[in-house]
């Protein structure tokens, strides 16, 4: 901007006395200008709420001095209708041209209104519900390269959502959106609750929560002859394992790994899996705590010997 300035003249007082005097000149004619203004609803003090689906912006054509215009623009009006203003009924039928001026705010004076689109407005109405839902994450939480998310917890972990009876009843829960990737360490970071499932007409509280948690660095570790069992053996055969015990590699966060011992590791092959296999060896079921797991695992197929 001073770049640009510095390229201007500096003005006499003459001029600019001339200058101004054509802008206020041009701005007191009248012109025709048209604006699209937001709609909005409010419905705090009413016992009613919609459930219709109505335009998110308003096409207003309006005449008037150029001055008029401008504050028009630079006041960023809304199209509001204030349910506790109309009357009680189902249905609220707004004619937009004659009505311009009342649900425009703030509308400056002087200004003449020559269309709207659309020309009528429909509002469907029902009664007002509260209800409080659970709130899930919309998607996975992305940790840094090289991380993985430990545990996390949103807070609060529930939203209030208040509207029309039929678009609140169905609600079983809200998404949340987190507004961050690449997690590392102890984090705490603001995610959205998202309504964009559904009508635009529904109040949600709050609006965003707080997402903590744990995202921990990943490392690998291996254990040596982790015993592989026989379940759900029968008494009339006799399976031997070759070999009885497997080597494994097992990948996860630091954290879990540091309190990983070899009595928390199952492995197993299921009797009928023998009884059934064609191929002369098994492969062994193995069970980890939870957010471990198998990396490598030698042998991955065990031979056996089936007596009858």
């Amino acid at each position: 901007m001073r770049q640009l300035l510095a390229r201007v003249p500096a003005l006499t007082g003459a001029a600019l006395f001339a200058m101004l005097a054509w802008i206020f000149v041009a701005m007191s004619k009248r012109y025709v200008a048209t604006q699209l203004i937001p709609l909005s609803v409010k419905m705090e003090r009413s016992s009613l709420a919609v459930r219709s689906t109505l335009p998110k912006q308003i096409e207003v054509k309006v005449s008037g001095e150029g001055w008029k215009i401008l504050s028009l623009y630079l006041n960023r009006p809304e199209w509001s209708i204030d349910l506790a203003n109309e009357l009680q009924r189902p249905s609220l039928t707004i004619e937009t041209v004659p009505n311009a001026a009342q649900y425009i705010k703030p509308f400056p004076e002087g200004l003449t209104v020559l269309d709207v689109q659309p020309p009528v407005l429909v509002v469907e109405l029902e009664k007002k519900v509260t209800k409080v839902v659970p709130l899930r994450l919309a998607q996975t939480i992305t940790p840094a390269s090289g991380y993985v998310i430990v545990s996390y917890q949103l807070n609060p972990d529930s939203a209030t959502v208040t509207g029309a009876l039929s678009l609140v009843e169905p609600i079983e829960y809200l998404q949340v959106v987190p507004q961050s990737n690449n997690l590392k360490g102890n984090f705490s970071i603001r995610a959205t609750v998202s309504d964009s499932r559904f009508a635009p007409h529904l109040h949600i509280s709050p609006s965003q929560v707080t997402l903590t948690g744990i995202s921990d660095k990943l490392a690998q570790i291996e254990f040596a002859d982790i015993p592989v069992q026989l379940v759900q053996a029968s008494a009339e055969a006799s399976v031997t394992l070759i070999p009885n015990k497997i080597k494994l590699t097992v990948g996860g966060a630091v954290s879990d790994l540091e309190t990983l011992r070899t009595e928390q590791i199952t492995a197993f092959v299921r009797y009928y899996d023998v009884l059934s296999d064609t191929t002369g060896s098994v492969q062994p079921t193995v069970i980890l705590p939870e957010r471990l797991k198998v990396l490598h695992q030698y042998p991955e197929r065990l031979q056996y010997i089936l007596r009858r």
